[in-house]
């Protein structure tokens, strides 16, 4: 799970903390929460209240010229839908001119027929490709938007990062061009969930699963178990083997001790497009959570609980 999702959780801590015995404003608020997220730029905005799906996003293309080769899969908890064929007819004319042998083998004629098993084979067998891509342009917009249920207190972050691997290898920039500090030279591997794992989510925690022909495109949509975990059991199963997931027993509140935290995972999803030549063109998580903790500051002790969800939205261009 990436550093800024546990900055959030761990300032909802400590900002609850420090309403148990002082009056802050908004500046205070702001200024807590910047610290904890860093470089990250934190811009106030109204949160939806236990939000159960992800926020309808246009993911640009990773270039222009690439913008007519990609169709858009949607909100990543939507039902997948198929499109009109003039959305897709330059997208189709391209891949028909690239794409024979290699097409033939990875189109489905009728994707939505197939198996739970087959869906998911098919998607961990290109997730895995491109964790182990050389040469690509990996684009990653990520949402972070965490609530506190019980006090006024917002937070929301929103960062875009995009890789240019070479030989396997990439060093982040942010949507300025900026080097991202503390990515350095990083492989797909590294980046791209689970990070630093291969996908291996087993049918046992798949809630359901389908797929859908888009003229050139194949989309599968796997949804997640319900999971939970706790200070003592920290790992959910499924989650870790697919996403990512927050790792609470590395959570830190300056000046602060917790003594107590549990999270709860309702349904995260992973919807994966393919082209015709089996290359992962998008790839959409997210990640819906609600939890809560308690910690000590002092003579003060507090219990904080909140909700929202993260999202990532990958393109990747060749």
């Amino acid at each position: 799970m990436r550093k800024e999702l546990k900055a959030v959780i761990a300032a909802i801590l400590a900002l609850w903390l420090f309403f148990m015995g002082f009056e802050i404003g908004s500046y205070v608020e702001k200024q807590k929460i910047s610290a904890e997220l860093g470089e990250q730029q934190v811009q106030p905005q109204t949160v939806p209240t236990a939000p159960t799906t992800a926020p309808t996003t246009t993911t640009a293309p990773a270039s222009e010229s690439d913008a007519a080769s990609v169709p858009s899969i949607g909100n990543a908890v939507d039902v997948i839908t198929t499109y009109p064929d003039s959305e897709l007819s330059a997208a189709t004319t391209k891949a028909a001119q690239t794409s024979t042998t290699k097409k033939a083998e990875t189109a489905v004629a009728d994707a939505s027929k197939l198996s739970q098993t087959q869906v998911l084979q098919r998607a961990t067998e290109a997730i895995n490709k491109l964790k182990k891509a050389k040469n690509m342009t990996a684009r990653n917009q990520e949402t972070i938007s965490i609530q506190i249920t019980d006090c006024s207190v917002k937070s929301a972050g929103d960062k875009i990062v995009t890789y240019a691997f070479k030989d396997g290898k990439a060093v982040g920039v942010d949507s300025s061009g900026k080097a991202v500090k503390d990515e350095g030279e990083v492989t797909p591997n590294q980046v791209i969930p689970p990070t630093d794992a291969s996908f291996t989510l087993p049918e046992a925690g798949i809630a359901a699963a389908s797929a859908a022909q888009n003229g050139a495109f194949t989309t599968y949509k796997i949804e997640l178990k319900e999971e939970s975990a706790t200070l003592a059991q920290p790992v959910p199963t499924y989650n870790s083997q697919a996403i990512g997931y927050l790792k609470m027993t590395d959570l830190e509140v300056p000046g602060a001790t917790i003594t107590d935290a549990s999270m709860h995972y309702p349904g995260s999803s992973v919807v994966v497009t393919v082209d015709g030549d089996g290359r992962v063109r998008q790839l959409q998580i997210h990640l819906p959570m609600d939890g809560s903790g308690s910690a000590k500051m002092g003579f003060l002790s507090g219990t904080a609980s909140f909700e929202g969800f993260s999202t990532q939205n990958w393109t990747f261009t060749y």
